[in-house]
């Protein structure tokens, strides 16, 4: 009798610390839909002081935990490979996946392939590779694609959604990894480095959706067709929306995305935009949207209309056909001019009157569209 009490008392005493072990875990929920940020600024800000405050006016403790508190369930975070000031490095990744975890938010991997800005006009060869020719780049890319994600899997925050690349329109890693040039199109070296780096993240990370991303609407159909008649695997075409660059008419954005929608079996993500919530200004830097014309004409500049804005995204996405929306994330939300010393003395952004917390680092009411299913 005293055997099989102290067997049940061994058991009772293991389910006991299974279950505390696993109570101490994050609740990571499984979403079907993505509500996002781009929070790769927000260490930046915040050690240089600034408090945001709550729709309440109340200064926000945690910026990660209010933010998933309002409805934001995926982090977008920016990985460069050399930086010279050392920014956006792997060490910052991790933290911040780490931070996203923490609050059971899923985490997208977004892949410069540079030592710094990667987009349409800017795809510079990080240092470390500059010598390279095809054959070692593509090597080289598969490697540190797997060494990245290794890393990741091994402090148990794999990405959710990996990005190979940032806003590749025009290939990546140029010279090499150039699509288009005096001498016309060439998608052979793109293709490979493309591939190169998705095996990369899959032998280390499986689970991970590979995402394509590709700036802007309009042109988006050609560019997913030469990937997918090349047999590149991916899963979520992701894109670009900033009305002032990619056609302001947003009927018309609409009536694109719905015809991507049938044309790819991919997902389908807007994984940056972003709205103005005014056209004055908190610093001396010269903001990037300033005047009407880059507005839509039906949503001002006012944090009504930034609010409207959002509310659009978030409805077109959500109602593409055959659950092909899988959501969107907005750019910088946090990337607000912080003062450093004195109310005339800031640190710039050109992004102020985009963010999604106001000069006073209040927050907007376009946060409210996260709260929406």
């Amino acid at each position: 009798m005293k055997k099989c009490f102290y067997l049940i008392l061994i058991i009772l005493l293991v389910i006991s610390c299974n279950t505390n072990d696993n109570d101490s875990q994050p609740n990571q929920e499984s979403f079907d839909f993505y509500k996002g940020m781009d929070l790769s600024f927000l260490p930046e800000i915040e050690s240089n002081g600034v408090v945001f405050k709550d729709e309440n006016n109340q200064n926000i403790i945690d910026n990660y935990a209010y933010l998933k508190s309002r409805g934001v369930n995926i982090v977008r975070i920016r990985l460069w490979i050399n930086n010279t000031s050392g920014l956006y490095n792997l060490n910052f990744v991790k933290d911040q996946a780490l931070k996203a975890k923490a609050q059971g938010m899923d985490f997208l991997l977004d892949f410069h392939y540079s030592d710094t800005w990667a987009d349409p006009g800017s795809q510079d060869t990080p240092s470390v590779w500059a010598t390279q020719n095809i054959t070692s780049m593509t090597e080289s890319i598969k490697n540190y694609s797997q060494n990245v994600l290794q890393e990741l899997v091994l402090q148990n925050t794999p990405p959710a959604i990996v990005q190979i690349g940032n806003e590749t329109n025009n290939g990546m890693l140029w010279p090499l990894g150039q699509i288009y040039s005096s001498s016309g199109e060439n998608w052979d070296n793109y293709i490979q480095l493309t591939k190169a780096a998705i095996e990369g993240v899959l032998l280390a990370s499986p689970e991970s959706q590979i995402m394509i991303h590709h700036a802007g609407i309009e042109g988006a159909d050609y560019f997913y067709e030469q990937l997918i008649s090349r047999n590149v695997n991916f899963d979520i075409a992701g894109l670009s929306y900033y009305p002032w660059w990619h056609n302001n008419d947003i009927d018309f954005i609409e009536n694109q995305l719905i015809t991507l929608s049938s044309d790819i079996s991919q997902k389908i993500m807007i994984v940056e935009t972003a709205y103005p919530f005014t056209l004055n200004w908190d610093d001396n830097t010269n903001n990037i949207v300033g005047l009407q014309n880059q507005l839509i004409s039906t949503y001002p500049a006012t944090p009504a209309g930034q609010r409207t804005f959002m509310l659009r995204i978030h409805n077109m996405l959500k109602n593409l056909p055959n659950d092909k929306g899988l959501g969107y994330c907005y750019w910088a939300p946090d990337w607000v001019a912080h003062h450093t010393g004195s109310s005339s003395q800031t640190s710039g952004s050109s992004w102020e009157n985009l963010a999604l917390f106001n000069f006073n680092y209040e927050a907007n009411t376009a946060l409210e569209i996260y709260e929406l299913d």
